[in-house]
């Protein structure tokens, strides 16, 4: 057998077990599930370190072979969203169901990362030509905020710069070289309170609100450049035309006293996606332009709008083209490269690292988030076949 070959089937889904078993929702202590990466990892003869973060939350950062440029890196994020209600199943526990394996994260993206620390082990280092890093980050589910951190320790170090950067969120195992960019801002308008039968001469912070809601919805009419036309494209959709995509979507609204009385307080949440060739700024002029003139016109009645950034990350494009993902996708063997709507930390990898960065993972995206999360365990076992090639392609053997 190669040495760099595995076939971890048990492992990957014991140390799934494991990982799904810590409850790792964003805000939450990763701590006790990063010691334990930290200590699987180390026990496989790989150089351990973490990058702390708050309130007892980490990145983690693994090096198994040469201390030198180049090799591959893999990333996976260790915070998975709350598991709500509806679930047949203990979501903390990984259970067996239908002959898929149930629990929350099992697709996004603890699958993934199980596969990637039981393949790394069963390789061996000593042969590598180039090292392989396992890059784990925390809070990415809440707008890719831990890894950024982790970004600049690797960015710091030179001999952590790898030839390529692969991201395991869950797609089929398909591999997807593009992916929409976020901005995401809460936007606060107030206003003193006023009886409604003045409706036709006060302002009210609802009123004023429907209309950025009117500029923020606008972005979506099928006259704005990749708008609705790609909306209605499914998320599996080809790469190609992918950079042109833009939407809007308001997320939350809450604001008024009671009906007769003008609102003095309205707060909504909203978010815009975009493709790499799309400026979030120029899109965003208009939603900014009734910022202001709501602004200055409550401004006179002591009152105004503010604006405050929640979350914002960069689109991906990675050209298919490249030597590097042509390697990637020969190790895949999945047909074309595919742009997912979903946004994760590709686009932050290849902007910090300024590498070929692309993204393959177990798991279908429809499932994450989801009551009864589950993947198939073929897909586990697909994953450990794609990264083993992957790991030979890249790091070795000598």
């Amino acid at each position: 057998m190669d040495p760099l070959q595995c076939q971890p089937g048990e492992e990957i889904v014991d140390l799934l077990a494991r990982l799904v078993a810590f409850e790792t929702e964003s805000g939450a202590p990763n701590a006790a599930l990063i010691d334990l990466c930290s200590e699987h990892a180390a026990r496989a003869g790989a150089q351990v370190r973490s990058v702390e973060g708050p309130s007892g939350r980490s990145n983690l950062h693994v090096r198994y072979g040469p201390d030198k440029p180049g090799g591959l890196l893999l990333s996976g994020h260790t915070d998975v969203v709350p598991a709500g209600s509806g679930w047949s199943t203990d979501p903390y526990q990984l259970t067996e169901t239908g002959g898929r394996l149930q629990g929350r994260g099992t697709a996004d993206m603890k699958g993934f990362i199980a596969t990637a620390l039981a393949v790394a082990a069963a390789a061996d280092r000593r042969r590598m030509r180039a090292p392989l890093h396992l890059a784990l980050s925390y809070d990415e589910e809440v707008g890719c905020i831990g890894v950024r951190g982790l970004l600049d320790h690797l960015a710091s170090q030179p001999s952590c710069l790898p030839t390529a950067v692969l991201v395991g969120e869950p797609t089929s195992m398909r591999l997807a070289n593009a992916h929409t960019g976020k901005t995401a801002h809460r936007v606060m308008i107030r206003t003193p309170s006023g009886h409604s039968s003045r409706a036709r001469h006060e302002p009210s912070a609802i009123s004023e609100a429907i209309k950025l809601c009117a500029a923020i919805t606008a972005l979506n009419s099928a006259e704005n450049p990749g708008g609705a036309g790609m909306i209605r494209n499914p998320p599996d959709r080809p790469s190609a035309g992918a950079d042109a995509f833009a939407s809007a979507n308001i997320g939350a609204i809450s604001g008024g006293v009671a009906l007769n009385v003008l609102a003095p307080e309205c707060e909504l949440d909203f978010e815009i996606r975009f493709g790499a060739s799309v400026d979030p700024n120029r899109l965003a002029a208009p939603i900014w332009a009734e910022v202001q003139r709501i602004d200055a016109e409550l401004a006179s009645a002591g009152g105004g709008a503010q604006a405050t950034e929640l979350a914002s990350y960069p689109a991906l494009h990675t050209d298919p083209a490249l030597p590097t993902v042509r390697k990637l996708e020969s190790a895949i063997g999945a047909g074309q490269t595919i742009a997912v709507d979903f946004g994760c930390e590709a686009g932050l990898y290849a902007q910090h690292l300024g590498v070929p960065t692309v993204i393959a993972g177990p798991g279908d995206i429809a499932d994450a988030h989801q009551p009864d999360e589950h993947i198939d365990p073929a897909q586990l076992l697909r994953c450990s076949e794609v990264l083993h090639k992957a790991i030979t392609a890249f790091c070795g053997p000598t």
